[in-house]
């Protein structure tokens, strides 16, 4: 019985977590490698990563709807606490796609309008949102004693993702 316990539980995680994910220290694109730099020295930022997708698998309906979950799963490893969820939404590739990004991103923040912060939120995520192959996905993050912002980049022709955290990961502040 504990056999069979053990087995349903490595499915249920196969079956959330299916994409094979590697790290790697640049992206291919310029561009989002140059906001993704100035995102992680962001002193709101608490964890940051990039990722090669080597294989895309998932549950969706369609091709997005799989890169999604693979985002939501690199998110995932940047906080290991973030165990109840994580909740990303596609944005538009517009102004009002950038700065729904900045807002989910700094919910949790003091930051406003009108802050150095901000500004630079808009220009970064701005930059990588004017991409034609980038997806920009935000949204939250909850787990044990976890809250977080959450946002990604996925690049579609490199197959490369690159995700941000504005977190407490595990603090019980």
């Amino acid at each position: 019985m504990k056999n069979l316990f053990l087995a349903s539980l490595l499915l249920m995680s196969g079956n959330v977590f299916a994409s094979k994910l590697a790290n790697i220290k640049t992206l291919t694109n310029p561009v989002l490698e140059e906001s993704s730099k100035e995102l992680a020295g962001m002193d709101m930022i608490t964890h940051s990563g990039s990722k090669k997708v080597l294989e895309l698998k998932g549950k969706g309906n369609s091709a997005q709807e799989i890169r999604s979950g693979a985002v939501a799963q690199a998110m995932h490893t940047l906080c290991p606490f973030f165990d109840d969820g994580v909740a990303v939404g596609i944005n538009t590739k517009d102004e009002n796609g950038t700065l729904n990004a900045v807002a989910d991103l700094t919910d949790s923040t003091n930051t406003t309008e009108g802050d150095a912060d901000y500004k630079a939120l808009v220009r970064s995520i701005g930059a990588a949102n004017k991409q034609n192959n980038v997806e920009v996905y935000s949204g939250s993050a909850s787990g044990n004693n976890t809250v977080g912002t959450v946002l990604g980049f996925y690049d579609i022709k490199n197959n490369e993702i690159a995700v941000f955290a504005s977190t407490n990961c595990g603090s019980d502040d």
